[in-house]
Parts: C-alpha cells; sequence; structure tokens
C-alpha cells in the first residue's frame, strides 16, 4: 500500500509540476504578473516569495495551480481597465498561449521521456518478416499454454511448415486446419507438442504474443521519435474514443481508481516501464486539458480563440453557464469512468483475455502481435 501511494506520487507530481510550469513560463513570456505558483493543495507547508511570486508547496500532494494576477474574465461593467500586467488586460493570443501552454508541456515532457527511453533500449522492430518466431507472453486459457510454451520459446514448424519469422507464423496459423502439431527450439533443444482442434474453441488465436527485437538509433532520431510517439498515442487515443461514439458505444475511459491500479501495476514491474507510465499519463493529460470543454483549459482557449475572430468576449452570463455545464459534465465524467473502473478491476469477466503490457516497445506501428 506504502509503495502503491509512494508511486502515484511519483508518476503524477512531474506531470502535475511541469503542466503548470508551462503555464508559469507563458505568464512569464507574456508579461502576466503571477500572484501563486504551488505545488499540492490543502495547507501550505512551504513558501518563498521572490519578486511579486509566492512559491509554495502544500500539504496534499495531487494538483497544482498558477494564479495569474487579476480574473480570467474582466467585469464588462467594471469602472476601471485592467491593469497592465494583469491577465484579462492582454490581447487574445497571448491569454491563448497561456492556457494551452500547460498541456504542450506536457507534451514536451513526455516527448522527452519517450526519447530517452527509446534511445537506451532501441526503436523495436515491427516487420513480422524480421522477428524471429520467439514466444513473448503466453495468454492463459488459450492453446499456446497447453502446448506448454514458454517466453524464449522459438518455434520452428507448425503442421510441417517451417517457420522462419513472425510472419511465417502468423500465416500458417491461417491456415491451419484441426489438430496443431507444433515444433519449437528451447535452451538448444526441439521439442514438440500438439493441441486439438477443440481448443481453439472456434478462434483460430494460439494466444502468444511476439518477443521483441530492439535496434539501436542515435539521439537524434530518437528525439524526433520521441515526439511521434506523442502523436501517435493522442491520434490512436482519439480514434478509439471516436469509433466508441460512432458505433454508440461506451468509450473505456479510466478514472482516479483505474489511474492509481495502473500506477500499482507499474510500481511492481520494471523501472523502464514505471517512467513509461509517466510519459503515456503526461500525454493523457495535456490531450484532455485540450478537450473543448468548458472549466478544462482547452474551453478557455476555445473562449479566447472566439475573442481573437469576433473582437469581444462572450458575456459574462455565458461564462458563467458554460463554466456550471463543464463542471457538472466533469463531475459525470468522473463518476463514469469510476463506475467502469470499479467494474473492469473488481468484476473482472472469468473468460482470460489476451493483453500486452504497457512498456516501450509499443511504439509506432499498429500490429497485431498476438496469434
Amino acid at each position: 500500500m506504502l509503495l502503491t501511494v509512494i508511486a502515484v506520487i511519483v508518476v503524477l507530481s512531474p506531470i502535475v509540476i511541469i503542466h503548470e510550469f508551462g503555464h508559469y513560463i507563458a505568464c512569464r513570456l507574456t508579461g502576466i504578473r503571477v500572484n501563486e505558483f504551488a505545488f499540492g493543495f490543502g495547507k501550505i507547508l512551504w513558501h518563498k516569495k521572490v519578486g511579486h511570486t509566492d512559491y509554495q508547496i502544500r500539504a496534499i500532494p495531487f494538483g497544482g495551480f498558477v494564479e495569474p494576477a487579476g480574473p480570467m474574465f474582466h467585469p464588462q461593467d467594471a469602472k476601471e481597465p485592467p491593469k497592465p500586467y494583469e491577465f484579462a488586460a492582454k490581447k487574445w493570443y497571448a491569454k491563448f498561449f497561456m492556457v494551452v501552454n500547460g498541456a504542450l508541456f506536457n507534451y514536451l515532457l513526455a516527448a522527452l521521456i519517450f526519447a530517452v527511453l527509446i534511445y537506451i533500449k532501441g526503436m523495436p522492430e515491427t516487420d513480422p518478416a524480421k522477428l524471429p518466431a520467439a514466444v513473448g507472453t503466453v495468454a492463459p486459457g488459450y492453446p499456446a499454454e497447453k502446448l506448454d510454451l514458454k517466453e524464449g520459446d522459438i518455434i520452428r514448424q507448425i503442421n510441417g511448415t517451417l517457420i522462419n519469422n513472425w510472419g511465417d507464423l502468423t500465416n500458417a496459423l491461417g491456415e491451419r486446419k484441426g489438430d496443431l502439431k507444433l515444433t519449437y527450439e528451447r535452451a538448444g533443444q526441439t521439442l514438440s507438442a500438439a493441441v486439438k482442434e477443440a481448443d481453439f474453441n472456434g478462434k483460430n488465436v494460439l494466444g502468444v504474443t511476439v518477443m521483441p527485437v530492439f535496434s539501436a538509433v542515435p539521439w537524434w532520431k530518437a528525439a524526433g521519435l520521441g515526439f511521434y510517439q506523442c502523436w501517435y498515442w493522442t491520434e490512436y487515443s482519439l480514434a478509439s474514443l471516436w469509433k466508441s461514439i460512432s458505433r454508440k458505444k461506451a468509450p473505456e475511459l479510466a478514472g482516479p481508481i483505474g489511474i492509481v491500479n495502473v500506477i500499482h501495476q507499474a510500481a511492481h514491474r520494471s523501472l523502464l516501464d514505471f517512467v513509461f507510465l509517466i510519459a503515456m499519463l503526461s500525454v493523457a493529460v495535456g490531450m484532455f486539458n485540450l478537450f473543448p470543454i468548458p472549466i478544462l483549459d482547452g474551453g478557455y482557449a476555445l473562449v479566447y480563440l472566439w475573442e481573437g475572430l469576433t473582437k469581444k468576449l462572450p458575456t459574462e452570463k455565458t461564462l458563467n453557464i458554460a463554466v456550471n455545464i463543464g463542471l457538472y459534465l466533469l463531475i459525470l465524467l468522473v463518476v463514469y469512468a469510476s463506475y467502469a473502473d470499479i467494474k473492469r478491476i473488481f468484476f473482472k469477466p472469468k473468460t482470460a483475455a489476451v493483453q500486452t503490457e504497457a512498456a516501450p516497445e509499443n511504439t509506432s506501428e499498429k500490429t497485431n502481435v498476438q496469434d
């Protein structure tokens, strides 16, 4: 339990700090005075005022905030205009930059982590013809388990067909009819095993994932791939969300319970998996904050884009209504995601599913490595 709490703090802290630092940097660049820059919420444990800014560390280490001078929206009936250093006094593009820069810094953090991991571990090979037919993981409840396949086993033949790579394995499984006889190599020994057609339960799935192969890349290529990963996971997430909506299915969302559960699992795996999770969550936080929902950064950005196009802000009444709608929508999303978390984590289906771990090898190509 203590390890999970520490892991949650370690994962979320850099994501929160970099997000708020993005807002802070934007304020400094655009001449907006910052009254407070706080990490955490609740009671102030430490603070130091430098210039006009009070830097704080608070008791609850989840979240944080940057408080710019002046209100987000200057009252239309105000007797005096906003002061030059206040947020509301700035041009629409300066305000837009300030509200989106937190999310942009989340993407920068993710790109940096992805790049470092790729540079350290290498880039995974995604061409099936270049991947040896080596077993990565074996899913429980599938024929591979009955064949007694283990991680590292190299499959050499399927029903007499020679297997030279993962592409050959996929093709041989696709052409399989009836029982399956398999020859594989383990620690220099050649072994054989067989499984009946009935054990496939009508699905032509063996239940193994490929053992990844990594190739070293120079640092400049790793940097580019780091940014590509941010694009890839954002596009993949949005495409999955749109697919659920277009098919009138409830989208799969992770709420606070699900996020803690994922962090708990990553904390018990490798350090690379744990660091990779920080990058993935940083992408998720950046992407979510850019959604055009009132009360989120993306909602405020939409208001300032409107100001830039029409040369005026929406009325105060309209803004208040929008903020209230955004707040209720956010609460509903959290409740729904929490319900989905509880259902997924504590009421798992009896049939085992094939799942891949979140690790740095989950990159660039949307290939199915389950056979």
